[in-house]
């Protein structure tokens, strides 16, 4: 593949799940460690260059945190709050979170309760979710709102 190709690739509009899951399968191979990821992307459906990882993300979402700015939160809404603040900020219009860590494709306890929060405190906030994944020790699988509600 040439340099040409590989440019022309990463700003290819991801219409789909399956294209989705393919570029991210591309950055993320498998799980290396517990950790959350936020990758973000433009109303183009292109994937936005900031790929963030999350390695100390609470185990409780529900658990309440206090901060200066929002007073006594839930985690989750704290994470959905900062998602928000990021997409306003740069113009992005959906997010994709990928939940990692070692093991296999099932879905855990700890990802169902994640993700379930973290959803309805996105759509609370307006921040519109695109996707969920599990990056595992084999590969990445979707994480469907059948997986979690």
């Amino acid at each position: 593949m040439t340099d040409d190709t590989l440019a022309a690739d990463h700003d290819a509009p991801l219409t789909d799940d399956i294209l989705l899951a393919d570029r991210i399968g591309m950055l993320l191979a498998h799980a290396i460690r517990r950790q959350f990821w936020m990758l973000f992307l433009t109303d183009q459906d292109v994937l936005a260059p900031a790929v963030m990882p999350c390695t100390d993300l609470p185990e409780d979402p529900t658990q309440i945190t206090v901060t200066e700015d929002l007073g006594a939160v839930g985690n989750a809404e704290l994470l959905a709050t900062r998602v928000a603040q990021i997409m306003e900020a740069y113009d992005l219009a959906q997010a994709v979170f990928v939940w990692e860590r070692r093991g296999g494709p099932r879905v855990g306890d700890e990802e169902r309760r994640w993700a379930q929060e973290l959803a309805s405190a996105c759509a609370r906030v307006g921040a519109r979710v695109r996707a969920q994944f599990i990056l595992h020790d084999r590969g990445l699988r979707v994480l469907a709102p059948d997986d979690y509600l």
